[in-house]
């Protein structure tokens, strides 16, 4: 049987399979359309991959059995469709985004902590081999914890609505910015608010963690362990939390001020900064993608009952989430990108209705990976 052949047998087999599957999901939750060619289309591809080790791109080259084909010979007039009629091609390369300074900002968030890490000096002498750190505050019941999650909550949803442009200055889609800069004032209210009640009980604060490093000094053996003067005042403490935000034009060459002189190199300069930048956007949004999937991959190759194999709702509910967040803040104008965001949507929806299948059928589990990673198979290739 020569590889056309083979590769026929296989499709055939995957798409009678990819039946069998989806009758057994829909024993718990009716799947639609889309779910169900969604299914078969991702075990053709991983038919045509296990059979050949790649997935063709040229649209004669691989063929798939249409409704009703029987078993012929090579030399019999072909009736099989191509494979690019039943599943979308693979395209290796990344399109970069054109006009990005008309459908996206750069933003950049200044932020300042109190840090509770403090050098101890006489203890990194008498160590000898490298600094002594104290952590002051340590622990979660107290207000500096309380404070300093605050202001990092307002870091972690900007990055979370944005994806990198340059070191500390993110790219926010235009479209976000009115819903991104409202709660970002929220947060950052919820912050400032936080700083006044530590600062309003900042003796207090103080005095309770001192008393903690007193007995950790009397434990030891080491008095000077506990200082006092380790602590700001509350002047100080004040001074050492803050944040701001910066929204700035995506810079283009031609946005330049001619006065300033640039030469045709300095302009390809930029341009090439840009488009470079431009490119790991998309690179940016799959690699989010791939993370949680190669986590599921990795759980669900455990077989049910052995060690490492309890299904938790999360294992799909990252997935779901990484998905919709990326579908709203991809700015790339890469129709690949936006289609595998869109086959990753497709894919966990079908599963978020059937946890408890995943939960309980090994043959289920053992499709979801074939799946799965016949995605992330397609999207690596992309980075």
């Amino acid at each position: 049987m020569n590889m056309q052949a083979s590769l026929q047998a296989a499709i055939a087999t995957a798409t009678a399979d990819a039946d069998k599957y989806i009758e057994e999901l829909e024993k718990t939750q009716p799947l639609d359309d889309r779910e169900k060619n969604f299914i078969r289309k991702h075990e053709a591809l991983h038919a045509e991959y296990q059979t050949t080790g790649e997935i063709q791109e040229d649209d004669s080259s691989v063929a798939s059995p249409a409704p009703g084909a029987a078993n012929h010979d090579d030399t019999a007039p072909s009736n099989w469709q191509p494979v690019a009629d039943v599943v979308e091609p693979i395209v290796s390369n990344v399109v970069k985004i054109t006009n990005l300074n008309e459908k996206a900002f750069l933003m950049q968030v200044n932020r300042r902590m109190y840090s509770p890490y403090m050098h101890d000096k006489e203890e990194s002498i008498n160590f000898g081999a490298g600094n002594v750190t104290k952590h002051l505050f340590e622990g979660q019941d107290n207000l500096v914890k309380e404070t300093n999650k605050a202001f990092n909550a307002v870091y972690k949803y900007v990055n979370d609505m944005t994806v990198p442009w340059a070191t500390g200055v993110r790219l926010l889609k235009a479209e976000l910015y009115l819903e991104v800069s409202t709660e970002f004032r929220n947060l950052v209210g919820v912050a400032n608010r936080a700083v006044d009640k530590l600062a309003a009980n900042w003796d207090a604060e103080v005095q309770q963690d001192y008393n903690r490093m007193l007995r950790i000094a009397q434990a030891k053996g080491k008095p000077n362990i506990a200082n006092i003067n380790d602590y700001p005042d509350v002047q100080t403490l004040r001074s050492k939390y803050s944040i701001g935000v910066q929204f700035m034009p995506v810079p283009t060459a031609d946005g330049f001020d001619p006065r300033l002189g640039m030469t045709e190199e300095h302009m390809a300069s930029v341009n090439e900064r840009v488009s470079d930048a431009q490119a790991n956007v998309a690179k940016y949004v799959i690699n989010q993608l791939l993370e949680p999937m190669s986590d599921a991959v990795k759980k669900l190759q455990v077989n049910i009952g052995d060690k490492g194999s309890i299904f938790r709702d999360s294992l799909i509910d990252n997935m779901v989430e990484v998905a919709d967040r990326m579908g709203r803040i991809n700015v790339s104008d890469d129709p690949v990108v936006t289609e595998r965001i869109k086959d990753l949507r497709s894919l966990v929806g079908t599963y978020a209705n059937n946890k408890d299948v995943l939960r309980n059928s090994q043959s289920v589990r053992t499709k979801a990976v074939s799946q799965i990673d016949t995605l992330v198979g397609q999207m690596a290739g992309l980075v």
